[in-house]
Formats: structure tokens, sequence, C-alpha cells
């Protein structure tokens, strides 16, 4: 009887021949997501704060301009340190807040999540040079190419300095490493500017001549940085 009792439960209750099966398990497979839709989901995790100073950099060359202050010029190029360490402060938001074991299973790879940020605000940086140097050759003068380098130079070194420094072991016990090497560089900027106008003439004698090959020189380099960096980012994590 019982046995009779089970077979009788065991057909009532017996689980249908599963239907489509195959296009059911396709459907929960997360569809392809496309370089151009990452990088525009990054940008919603790059900080305010990142956005406001490239605006402020901006909203600085136009209203320089529009004063004719002509000291507008010497100061966006001491700014862009700044812009240097903040974009390598951004990449390493994951380790801060321990959240690299977090990023390295999910969707994107750690990697491609740096490298998506490294793109994201090379990109907008360039942008706004691209914005600042007519502005201020309409305002002040001198070509619109010497103009971007002056400001291009500045930033390739801190990054340069700055990736390096934070690949080591100094930069991953200080926080804010970078800011300090931005801060040098600005302060001597300022240093040489206020107290050696000779070196000054020279410099932007040197960029006028020299310029092109120099921020040529410099991009390879924080290119091959910033490679260095993505390759070991999940050491360093």
């Amino acid at each position: 009887m019982k046995n009779e009792l089970k077979d009788a439960l065991n057909m009532a209750f017996d689980a249908p021949e599963p239907k489509n099966k195959h296009v059911f398990l396709k459907n929960l497979r997360p569809r392809e997501v496309g370089m151009i839709e990452m990088l525009f989901q990054q940008v919603r995790y790059i900080r305010v704060s990142v956005w406001i100073m490239t605006v402020v950099i901006i909203a600085l060359a136009i209203l320089g301009s529009c004063m004719h202050r002509e000291e507008t010029g010497e100061l966006i190029p001491v700014i862009m340190p700044f812009l240097a360490a903040v974009s390598v402060l951004e990449n390493n938001r994951t380790r801060k807040y321990g959240m690299s074991e977090l990023e390295m299973v999910t969707r994107f790879s750690l990697r491609s999540v740096i490298f998506a940020r490294m793109l994201i605000l090379g990109l907008a940086f360039l942008f706004m040079i691209a914005i600042t140097s007519p502005i201020l050759v309409m305002a002040f003068g001198g070509e619109m190419l010497v103009t971007a380098m002056h400001m291009l130079i500045p930033y390739l070194v801190t990054m340069t300095i700055s990736l390096q420094i934070e690949r080591s072991i100094w930069g991953r016990r200080l926080e804010y490493g970078t800011l300090a090497i931005a801060m040098l560089i600005t302060a001597l900027m300022v240093w040489i500017r206020d107290y050696d106008m000779a070196l000054v003439n020279g410099y932007m004698e040197m960029v006028k001549n020299w310029g092109v090959l120099i921020v040529l020189v410099l991009a390879v380099i924080t290119v091959f940085e910033q490679w260095r960096t993505i390759e070991c980012v999940e050491e360093l994590a």
C-alpha cells in the first residue's frame, strides 16, 4: 500500500519536461557591454569634485580673459599638477576604501575599471585644455600650440612622478602622496617665476622650439607608467 501511494504521489507531482530550457538559460546571460557604454558607466563613479575642479579652471580662463588679468595665463599651468594628482587619486579609491576584492569578481575586471577611469580623466583634461587654450590666446595673444603645451608639460611631469610614487611602498603608505608631489612642483614653478625670470624666459623659448617633442616624450612616458600601473594594479590592491 505504501509503495502504491508513493507511486501515485510521484505521478501526481512529477515535474513536467522543461521546454525552451536552452533559450531560458541563454536569456539569463548578461548582455554584452561595449567600451563606449562602459566608459559612460564609469563616469558616474568619478567624484563630483574632479568635475568641479575642471569646470573651475575653464571658468578662471574665461573670467580672467574677460577681466584682462594677464596672470591668468600663468595661473592655470600652476594648477595643472593638482589635476594630475587628483587623477591618480581617483585610480586608488578602490584600494583606499577596501573594495579591491569586490571589484575583482565583478563583471568588469579591476584593470578594466582603472583603464576606463584613466581614459575618461585624460580625455576630460585634454578637452579642458582644448577649450582654455584658444580663450587665453584670444585674450592675451601668443600661439595656441605653445599655450597648450605650457599647460600640458607640468601635468604630464606630475602624472609620471605620481604614478611611480604610487606603485612604491612609500606611496602606498601615504594616502595623499601625489598631492605632496603636486604641491612641490607647483611651489617650484611659482618660485622660478618670481625669482628667476631668465630661467622662465629660457623655459618658454624651449617650449616654443622643442615643446612638441617634449610633450610627445612625456606623453609616451606617462602612457608607459599608466600601463605599468594597470598591469600591477591587482598586486597593489
